[in-house]
């Protein structure tokens, strides 16, 4: 019989949600629960309803944070979305032993590319939206603050120092078996298989209708990860 200890499933959310907005609302923790395992949120920096830095240089090690926050937890299971799988996959490079399984959510070519719109939400936030706000930055923005995040944090999060930098040679260093779940309407994570093709153990399951914002809430993707995680076998 598994222990409670290793039954545990660490929890990252994305850019301008956070662990009740991504998880909790889109029966996450019920779901894990319910299949045998434990949940495990973490909120990103500059996350949550919490009080947070406005300090961009305070959020230039978001894995770095992620490991205080978990002590001596592990080893676990972990699925991520978004800005959180990009946080995951640097944490498996730099600490293998920590993850038993990784769900990786909402990520693919976009794992090794700049974050476009960064500097333009980071605006919008901090000034607010103006006549030549582009709708795509408009409802990135009311998405991290309609989550309960203080828009400065998120701005600052926005501007932090690059991190983390992923790259295909350090990506080959994740040697626990990877699922990556993404929407074929996702615009930002497409395409997947320029990451797929260089995790060394590693499934795809793509969601058809499914953009990159409405992932967490899809069924699919919650099915698709508990499928995963309760399999003993190897990819």
């Amino acid at each position: 019989m598994n222990s409670p200890q290793s039954n545990k499933v660490l929890l990252l959310h994305g850019w301008g949600g956070n662990s009740q907005s991504v998880w909790a609302a889109n029966g996450w923790y019920e779901a894990l629960e319910a299949s045998g395992f434990a949940p495990l949120p973490v909120d990103l920096p500059g996350h949550s309803v919490a009080s947070a830095s406005h300090d961009a240089l305070d959020y230039a090690d978001l894995a770095a944070y992620v490991l205080d926050e978990l002590g001596e937890s592990g080893p676990v299971s972990a699925i991520g979305y978004s800005l959180g799988s990009k946080v995951l996959l640097e944490l498996a490079i730099r600490r293998p032993e920590m993850f038993k399984r990784l769900v990786i959510g909402g990520l693919g070519a976009n794992a090794f590319a700049p974050e476009r719109a960064g500097e333009l939400v980071a605006r919008c936030l901090i000034d607010g939206p103006t006549e030549d706000t582009s709708p795509a930055v408009r409802a990135l923005a009311q998405y991290g603050i309609a989550a309960g995040n203080d828009p400065l944090a998120i701005a600052a999060v926005l501007r932090r120092p690059p991190n983390p930098v992923l790259s295909e040679e350090r990506v080959l260093a994740v040697s626990c078996p990877v699922l990556l779940v993404s929407g074929d309407a996702d615009l930002i994570a497409t395409p997947v298989p320029p990451l797929a093709e260089v995790l060394p153990d590693s499934k795809v399951v793509m969601l058809e209708g499914v953009d990159h914002l409405s992932l967490p809430a899809a069924r699919g993707f919650q099915d698709a990860a508990l499928t995963f995680l309760s399999s003993r076998s190897e990819l």
